[in-house]
């Protein structure tokens, strides 16, 4: 199967349920889909890490000018030689960022169309899922108040979500949000690299009390925790911004570091997620593959966590139901998602969805 077309599809989807701050545009998710087209017709979906207008933008022009270049004209069975050139050619331009995120699009996508080729699923194809469903942890979005939080927190503990991830980083605020949450349901706080190192040290009896089941990014710089001493009872999570399997095995050898999350679009597509998850295998760390997406890259993540041994959730973003563009709440807050069983990722986005949000 040859690669006949490489097309980004940038998409703003509106919040219907959420008001704009004075003067500013309506709230909106922006996100960044790949079609891949080959000469026989097949078709496959995949998906960069985007959330916001500022690198929509840019990650579509390094799809349409830098990667799909290198990729038109080659055979779909090729895609792991191929990404791994795409690597190779522009690492002086770094090992993780825009050009990886981007590449990780049109990877998931050949998968996509390798598995419709094949009869098989995304999971099949990677060695076969060990489970049907998998947990969903609600992600809350950053409010920066207590009140706020711990509402939002109630709210998704009413849906039935087997866990809570909060992204919060003032200490008084997560312990606010904690409070509704039982202690059998799962807690993470993720601070997007708040604090300095001392700071976490300083007020460590307050965040073991948290009994987190993970803490995410603690820190500034990410590479203080190579050299931070394990924490006693405060797990700390990173490895969604690394961009490669021997990144991942790195970090996860530090011994502060108790969970490796990596992420199927930092990290650059189904070829480099799946080493990542084989290297991590043999490493004393939890993994919980990053998830803040609701397109392709969402069911290749679903796909990816149903292969691993051990269980792991998936972490669905502050949405709004008409934002799934499946239609198969991705979007929703509830117990568990279904592993989809049928050829490639499952499901193709809804044509008329597209349409109604693409940026023209």
């Amino acid at each position: 199967m040859i690669i006949d077309r490489i097309e980004p599809l940038p998409l703003r989807v509106p919040f219907e349920h959420r008001a704009s701050a004075a003067g500013s545009p309506p709230p909106a998710l922006h996100l960044l889909f790949c079609r891949v087209t080959t000469r026989s017709g097949l078709v496959g979906y995949g998906e960069s890490l985007c959330i916001r207008a500022a690198t929509q933008a840019s990650l579509a022009a390094t799809i349409r000018d830098i990667v799909a270049p290198l990729y038109i004209g080659q055979p779909v069975e090729q895609r792991q030689a191929l990404n791994l050139e795409t690597r190779r050619r522009f690492a002086s331009f770094g090992r993780a960022g825009t050009i990886l995120n981007a590449l990780g699009a049109v990877d998931t996508a050949l998968w996509d169309i390798a598995g419709k080729a094949a009869g098989q699923s995304l999971s099949a194809m990677l060695g076969g899922a060990k489970r049907k469903q998998v947990p969903v942890m609600a992600s809350l979005d950053r409010f920066n108040h207590a009140g706020r939080v711990r509402a939002r927190v109630e709210q998704a503990l009413a849906t039935g979500v087997a866990a809570v991830k909060v992204h919060e980083f003032d200490l008084d605020v997560i312990e606010e949000a904690r409070r509704p949450v039982g202690a059998a349901i799962p807690f993470v706080a993720d601070c997007n690299n708040a604090h300095e190192p001392a700071d976490i040290i300083r007020d460590s009896a307050r965040w073991r009390a948290l009994n987190l089941l993970w803490l995410e990014d603690p820190s500034w710089p990410p590479e203080s925790v190579l050299d931070m001493a394990a924490l006693q009872g405060i797990p700390i999570g990173l490895g969604a911004d690394l961009g490669s399997a021997e990144q991942l095995a790195l970090y996860a050898k530090a011994p502060a570091v108790a969970v490796a999350q990596p992420d199927v679009g930092m990290i650059g597509g189904v070829s480099e997620a799946a080493r990542a998850l084989a290297a991590l295998e043999t490493l004393d760390v939890s993994v919980a593959p990053h998830t803040p997406f609701l397109g392709p890259a969402a069911l290749a993540s679903l796909h990816l966590i149903a292969t691993m041994d051990a269980p792991a959730y998936f972490a669905t973003i502050d949405a709004e139901e008409h934002m799934d563009p499946f239609g198969i709440g991705l979007a929703r807050w509830k117990t568990e998602l279904d592993v989809p069983t049928r050829p490639g990722l499952g499901h193709d986005p809804d044509s008329a969805w597209l349409k109604g949000h693409a940026l023209t």
